[in-house]
């Protein structure tokens, strides 16, 4: 089981609660992202969750895999270029045996949004 959980309450940035349409960070992202992934064909799931409590990281993101590393991510933007990296970050993800990407394929807008990896329950 693979997918992206988007905190639908974070801020819309380190100093705004909502942006100038009225929706928070995590609104804002996952409609970008739910729209890229359209764009893109893919058959990924995308989940909310409201407070994923990392309210000091605004726009936290887990990636979340059940064979691979889990990464918990935050202080993204609430853009589709945003989006989009993290789609690539996490189809090249998806491409590892282990969850662990190459430093070097990183999209730029992923490095510096690591907070934390969590191994898979191994059965």
């Amino acid at each position: 089981m693979r997918e992206i959980v988007i905190c639908s309450t974070c801020k819309f940035s380190p100093a705004e609660k909502t942006g100038p349409d009225g929706r928070t960070g995590g609104e804002t992202l996952i409609a970008h992202m739910s729209g890229a992934i359209a764009a893109r064909g893919l058959d990924l799931a995308l989940a909310t969750q409201a407070c994923l409590w990392n309210c000091k990281r605004h726009c936290s993101v887990v990636l979340r895999d059940d064979r691979r590393f889990t990464y918990v991510t935050g202080d993204h933007e609430p853009t589709r270029e945003q989006a989009e990296a993290i789609l690539d970050w996490f189809e090249a993800h998806g491409a590892t045996e282990t969850g662990e990407v190459p430093f070097r394929l990183w999209p730029d807008r992923m490095r510096g949004h690591f907070i934390a990896r969590v191994p898979a329950v191994k059965a």
